[in-house]
């Protein structure tokens, strides 16, 4: 199954066949976010906005009012951004990192030296148990790279490519879904390249 099959099917799941509350469809936890106001923001999304909630812990949007989620902001009427992700949630300290950074259009991954890249479930039965065990194990290994910060460009060609990268970075501290979809259980943060070297096929 390609990458592109699973987003799909996963996209199915997710919103046509009521997925139970597991795993990335977990209400986020307070505790992972570094801002106390995003910490109540989580306490809150479980409670329904009225409208006289409007301006304070929601917003409206047609004619419903939403709840204001974790580290977003509103850029005009019609428009709401994200903070970046250290801005967002709680990050370890900067520490040493190496092993294989996969370059792909929406599919940055890092493969930490002395692991294999996660499997990713193959056949096309998304309802079966089994189906989301192995989805919930790949998605939960997976680590999004962001390597905006060092300046480090994409190369995005057929197939992507396979960079051994050595860098200093930091780790998001709680488990979670970043990056493209919500498809990484994790996120490095690229604070510095030491070295970046393409893979010998």
């Amino acid at each position: 199954m390609s990458r592109e099959q699973l987003l799909l099917a996963v996209a199915c799941v997710m919103i046509g066949c009521g997925v139970a509350q597991a795993g990335p469809l977990d209400p986020p936890k307070p505790e992972v976010y570094l801002r106390a106001e995003d910490q109540e923001r989580a306490r809150l999304l479980s409670k329904p906005c009225s409208t006289a909630d409007v301006g304070h812990g929601c917003y409206r949007f047609g004619n419903h009012a939403q709840r204001e989620q974790p580290c977003t902001y509103h850029i005009g009427t019609d428009a709401i951004g994200s903070l970046p992700t250290d801005q967002c949630y709680k990050m370890d300290k900067p520490r040493r990192f190496r092993g294989v950074w996969i370059d792909e259009f929406e599919g940055q991954a890092f493969i930490p030296e002395g692991t294999k890249a996660p499997e990713w479930p193959r056949d096309l039965n998304s309802r079966s148990p089994r189906w989301q065990e192995q989805f919930n194990r790949a998605q939960a290994a997976t680590i999004w790279l962001d390597v905006e910060r060092a300046k480090v460009k994409h190369e995005f060609g057929a197939g992507g490519r396979k960079m051994v990268i050595d860098f200093v970075g930091r780790k998001t501290t709680y488990p979670g879904s970043y990056g493209h979809m919500g498809m990484s259980g994790n996120e490095i943060i690229v604070d510095r390249v030491i070295s970046l070297k393409k893979v010998k096929q």
